[in-house]
């Protein structure tokens, strides 16, 4: 398929200035919160604020182009009995985890584990909120951003593995500065998964609901922890 200059350019924003911007201006991020922690739901809204902007940055293309959604895999957004599932399988999941029953030595298992990110991570009950809320935006926005249009735009030029790496490695080096090796490590490696579902199901339903799973997770049980633990912890 011959793709335009806005394709090129919308790949361009989202495949490379973007995960520069973000290993730019991690590292300031990173020491804001840590200096200041009171700053994390104007982060939380500025995240949100980005990727639904770059999410706005390729679809433009599509609908200019009067191309169906379905060829990033978002065919799904027609019927709205699936669109009520995703939100429905989400919600659903954010219960079971806000209702799991964890001993205090488990939660304090998870703290210790999450220690490179907990920096970033909700305390407070309006950051909660807030965090909730992007983890529904991201899940949505970068699974249509690099699962969904980045790959489908690189796998007209390369084959489907290759098209799959350069499409998930700038969404794991976009976390590089901000939340370290291993956080950066761990976003590549579900990022593959996410692209494995959607190879698999041919529509990005199912990776959009484990991505905003796995966001919410991370709420769920920082805020938890923050609640029960003592604050040394």
């Amino acid at each position: 398929m011959e793709l335009n200059s806005s394709f090129i350019i919308a790949a361009l924003i989202v495949g490379v200035l973007f995960p520069a911007y973000a290993l730019i201006f991690g590292g300031k991020t990173r020491k804001l919160l840590l200096e200041n922690p009171s700053k994390k739901i104007l982060v939380y809204k500025q995240t949100a604020i980005q990727l639904i902007i770059l999410t706005v940055v390729v679809l433009l293309p599509l609908f200019s182009e009067e191309i169906y959604l379905g060829i990033i895999g978002l065919g799904f957004v027609f019927d709205p009995l699936w669109v009520i599932a995703l939100f429905a399988v989400s919600l659903i999941g954010f219960w079971i985890l806000k209702s799991a029953k964890l001993s205090e030595e488990t939660l304090q298992k998870l703290v210790n584990k999450n220690a490179d990110v907990q920096f970033i991570l909700p305390t407070k009950k309006d950051e909660y909120q807030h965090m909730v809320f992007v983890s529904f935006v991201a899940g949505i926005c970068e699974e249509i951003i690099y699962r969904g249009f980045l790959f489908w735009f690189l796998s007209n030029y390369m084959p489907v593995f290759p098209a799959l790496l350069c499409a998930n490695i700038p969404f794991a080096l976009a976390h590089l500065t901000s939340t370290g090796i291993k956080n950066t490590i761990g976003a590549f490696v579900l990022a593959m998964i996410f692209s494995g579902a959607y190879l698999l199901t041919k529509s990005l339903w199912l990776p959009i609901v484990l991505h905003i799973l796995v966001d919410i997770y991370a709420a769920v049980f920082a805020y938890r922890s923050a609640k029960i633990l003592p604050a040394e912890a």
